[in-house]
């Protein structure tokens, strides 16, 4: 019995290094770590394309203050209403729709653009992000 005790001990004391040696990197990465909150303010990128993208069957654009206008025509209530209204047939997907964004929006400014456009199906969306009205 002794020797199972003593066969325990040791296998123990063997453990407490890397016991103490994983606590140190612990502190280490919890102190060296810096934890930076999300940015939810991003920029948009400008638009390295060439090639003109041309105005599309449907043309959204938002302007620098917010407001998303309709083939130049303001949109008043639920942008998926409005654009449904506009689309061609009864089904959104052979709908091209072109979404001209002021560069000095965040990106959070599409959001109201994509969900409209996943609600009415729409399969063809460009961004065009160096806009200036």
């Amino acid at each position: 019995m002794r020797r199972q005790a003593k066969a325990n001990k040791a296998g123990d004391d063997g453990m407490l290094p890397m016991i103490n040696i994983i606590f140190l990197l612990l502190v280490f990465f919890m102190i060296a770590g810096q934890i930076v909150p999300r940015e939810d303010n991003l920029e948009l990128p400008a638009s390295s394309s060439e090639a003109d993208v041309g105005v599309g069957r449907i043309e959204v654009s938002i302007a620098a203050d917010g407001v998303p206008h309709v083939d130049g025509e303001v949109v008043g209530g639920d942008l998926a209403t409005y654009l449904a209204s506009r689309l061609p047939g009864s089904s959104g997907n052979a709908a091209v729709l072109t979404c001209r964004v002021h560069r000095d929006l965040p990106a959070s400014a599409l959001d109201p653009v994509l969900r409209a456009a996943r609600q009415l199906q729409i399969t063809t969306l460009q961004i065009v992000t160096e806009w200036q009205p």
